[in-house]
This record gives C-alpha cells, structure tokens and sequence, in this order.
C-alpha cells in the first residue's frame, strides 16, 4: 500500500470526498445510498466539528478516506447535559477498503478529539466494526437513542 496523509479536509476537496462517500456506500444498507449527501450537508450543520473533519490521501495525491464529527447530546435520568461526539459517516474508497485506512483515521480524529477536551464518543453503526476500536455497547449503559428535533 502506498504512504497515507492523514489532513484536516479543505473546500477543494468536498466534491471528491462526496463522490468516494458514494462509492463506499453504494448498495451497501440499501439500494443505492444517501451517505454522500449527509457528508454534503454535515458541513453547514451548526453541530459540525470542522477540526475534527479528516480525510486520508495517497502520496499521490488522491483522497481515499473520510470522517466528519458532531457534537451530540447525552442527557442523563436527572436531565443533566453532556456535549459528546459523533463520527460518520466514515468512508474510505472501494480500491483501498481493508488496507487500515479507517482504523487511521479514527486513532487520528481520536486523538485530536481528546486534545479539544471531548470525553466521549457515541456512534450508531456495526459493533463488529467498532469493538476492536475501544467501543462498547450502549445496552450495558443503559444509554437509549432518541431525536430531539429542534
């Protein structure tokens, strides 16, 4: 596998990071896929961490990977607030699936997350994909999700 850069996305790259989103999601949960278009409107979000936005390049210059981030809310029994994350989607082109891509970028973000003093990282996804990453199961902390619609 060729050397990856792991950098903070830039507008040049919008339009390529969408189109590799699209290609890593395609047909995967459902006919066809609307990753693409959550990456394309994550970024005008008022949740939306740009210093938490990373993609993955080849040496040569090729964007190969993404993650975005959110904040999100964990509100306990008492209806005390804590400002947590969320990640995705996380993307990494067809043609380089499988080579650790996804696994740097998450360790990258995961340190650069803690250094901006978040705690805690919640994510809906695979547990199979997310267990060997450090996640655990909600279920074992009774943590529930629920839409907040504003």
């Amino acid at each position: 596998m060729t050397e990856i850069l792991i950098r903070r996305e830039t507008e040049r790259d919008f339009r390529e990071v969408e189109e590799l989103t699209r290609k890593a999601f395609w047909n995967v949960y459902v006919p066809g896929c609307a990753e693409h278009y959550l990456a394309h409107i994550l970024r005008g979000h008022e949740d939306f961490i740009s210093e938490l936005d990373f993609v993955a390049e080849t040496e040569e210059g090729k964007v190969v990977g993404n993650v975005m981030y959110t904040e999100a809310r964990l509100v306990d029994e008492s209806g005390r607030e804590r400002t947590i994350l969320t990640f995705g989607p996380l993307s990494v082109h067809p043609e380089h699936q499988r080579m650790g891509i996804s696994r740097r970028l998450l360790e990258h973000s995961f340190g650069k997350a803690a250094e901006l003093g978040y705690e805690a990282i919640v994510i809906m996804g695979n547990p199979g994909n997310y267990v060997s990453r450090g996640f655990k199961s909600c279920k074992k902390y009774n943590i529930l999700s629920r839409a907040v619609i504003k």
